[in-house]
């Protein structure tokens, strides 16, 4: 018995089709599984109470940038300070791996309490902001240093008056004093010698998650291409 096969068409064209198939579907699979990580671990952020300003410096790079490759690669990543150092990737690391953070030094570190007043980009007042003068928004005068009956915690309060409203703080000036203001010392920073990051976040569980599920995304990006040349 003898058999006669012939391929109808020209070979090169059909898998010149097939590869191309393959990169859209490739690219297309990697493209969706990023956005869908970068998504998920913003929500992770945001549901941990560590704000959408934080969540939305996850971010995901797709390379190449434009067309389609069988070599499609998605970064999915926390932006970094300038140099490369600091910003929303430490901070992540730090939620993630539940960080000790020590001042070097013997140095104290200065932890905000409610009190403390938001300062412009969301972010409240550090010491030498409070301690500037009240025509530079801060209150005019040196924290004071309060011990407390923990070791190695100490506090740092200032006078105050309270706005007429009773939600905000504001500096306690002479002028303020002799109107009859009433004043308050009030604990604004807490001092210690180092804190225990709590362990809020898990980026490597979705991330395993994703590239498990990625083969079956490009399994199903094919399939969708296949039927629609048909």
């Amino acid at each position: 018995m003898r058999l006669d096969l012939q391929i109808e068409g020209d070979l090169n064209k059909i898998l010149g089709g097939e590869a191309r198939v393959a990169e859209a579907a490739g690219t297309a699979a990697v493209r969706k599984a990023g956005k869908s990580l970068k998504s998920e671990l913003r929500a992770q952020v945001v549901g941990a109470g560590l704000g959408r300003r934080l969540a939305n410096a996850v971010r995901c790079n797709v390379y190449p940038e434009r067309g389609e490759s069988l070599s499609t690669a998605a970064w999915v990543f926390a932006r970094p300070g300038k140099g490369g150092r600091g910003g929303a990737a430490d901070i992540i690391a730090a939620f993630e791996e539940g960080t000790l953070i020590r001042r070097s030094g013997g140095r104290y570190l200065a932890i905000p309490t409610e009190n403390v007043p938001m300062k412009g980009g969301g972010r409240r007042m550090t010491p030498n902001d409070m301690q500037s003068g009240t025509k530079f928004g801060g209150f005019g005068r040196d924290l004071e240093v309060v011990p407390t009956n923990r070791p190695g915690v100490l506090l740092l309060v200032l006078p105050v008056v309270r706005a007429t409203s009773g939600r905000s703080l504001r500096p306690a000036t002479g002028r303020r004093i002799k109107a009859g203001r009433n004043v308050e010392w009030v604990p604004m920073f807490i001092l210690v010698r180092q804190v225990q990051m709590p362990r809020l976040l898990d980026w490597r569980g979705p991330t395993e998650r994703w590239a498990n599920r990625l083969p079956d995304q490009v399994m199903r990006e094919w399939e969708a291409r296949a039927r629609v040349s048909e």
